[in-house]
């Protein structure tokens, strides 16, 4: 029975789907991430990767040699280096099949607008993807949140929400909705512990779900809490034009902008606020997201690729 494979590998959790070659599911397996950028490093990302693949396959008495295609959307892959990395660690387990890993951005593109359009991606990260009519594809953003990259993602809110609980330790601004939310989520914060948690962030990124305790502020009304999440939006609507202006769209054309990621679909102020930006410069522009989720993407693409529906999935 043939059948493919759709991965979604993000930063924090690892999603596999296998389907038929008419589209219905066999089987799901969801993991840890086997981001191979991250702390397990390659050789723990590859051991995760094979055994994730293993159970996946185990859902539905699969072989691997009656694998028709792999499409891999992976968090991470932001070179040729780590496109010939990831590609490595999956093909250790499909040694023979059509194999595509991409960046996660690529597979959220054209679960959105099949391909021609820009997509938006903001989860524990972010970055904007996109491909013209012509072909030409290109990315903007998806840089560190050292260099405060990865603009209005989970880890940019989280980072905003401490800088401005570091004015209340301070005494410069009032306690409020969210800096009460997270003093309690840190177990109390004062002067000490708030160098001794800058000092961490050295060693090992924010807490992204710092950045659900501001959701949760600004569904109180907290004023720096939607300042944080519509300065996110507004962050990330700048990459997204970036992104747009390279591809050559023009603002009185019609042309599709996908948006994916735990922000976009948590948060609705964020969302709302990305859509006006967008649709005031772009009035044309359909805002849409992806019919499922990511992992679906891949398969999509995987399967659109055995019927020639998608022979520019080596340019993505």
């Amino acid at each position: 029975m043939g059948f493919v494979v759709g991965v979604d590998g993000g930063s924090t959790k690892c999603l596999m789907k296998a389907k038929d070659l008419d589209g219905r599911l066999l089987a799901s397996f969801t993991g840890p991430s086997v981001n191979h950028l991250s702390s397990i490093g390659v050789t723990g990302a590859g051991a995760l990767i094979i055994e994730s693949l293993t159970k996946l396959l185990e859902g539905f008495g699969g072989e691997k040699t009656d694998c028709d295609c792999v499409v891999v959307g992976a968090a991470g892959i932001d070179s040729p280096a780590d496109k010939c990395v990831v590609t490595g660690l999956y093909r250790a387990f499909f040694p023979e099949c059509p194999l595509f890993c991409v960046n996660d951005a690529a597979v959220a593109l054209y679960g959105a607008t099949k391909g021609v359009g820009v997509s938006a991606i903001s989860g524990t990260g972010s970055v904007v993807y996109g491909r013209n009519a012509e072909g030409r594809v290109t990315r903007s953003g998806g840089h560190s949140t050292r260099i405060f990259g990865d603009e209005g993602s989970s880890r940019w809110m989280a980072l905003w929400a401490l800088n401005y609980v570091s004015k209340w330790v301070d005494g410069s601004v009032a306690s409020s909705p969210l800096v009460k939310l997270i003093d309690e989520y840190l177990g109390g914060l004062d002067h000490d512990k708030m160098t001794v948690y800058d000092i961490g962030l050295k060693t090992k990124p924010v807490d992204p779900y710092i950045a659900v305790l501001v959701y949760i502020a600004a569904g109180q009304g907290d004023a720096a809490a939607l300042d944080i999440i519509r300065n996110g939006a507004r962050e990330l609507y700048s990459v997204a034009k970036t992104c747009v202006i390279k591809l050559g769209f023009d603002k009185s054309g019609a042309f599709k902008s996908g948006v994916w990621g735990s922000v976009f679909v948590e948060n609705e102020i964020f969302f709302n606020e990305y859509k006006r930006l967008f649709e005031a410069d772009y009035p044309m522009c359909e805002i849409v997201f992806p019919d499922g989720d990511a992992a679906d993407g891949a398969t999509s693409l995987a399967l659109d690729y055995l019927i020639g529906k998608a022979p520019f999935i080596q340019d993505l």
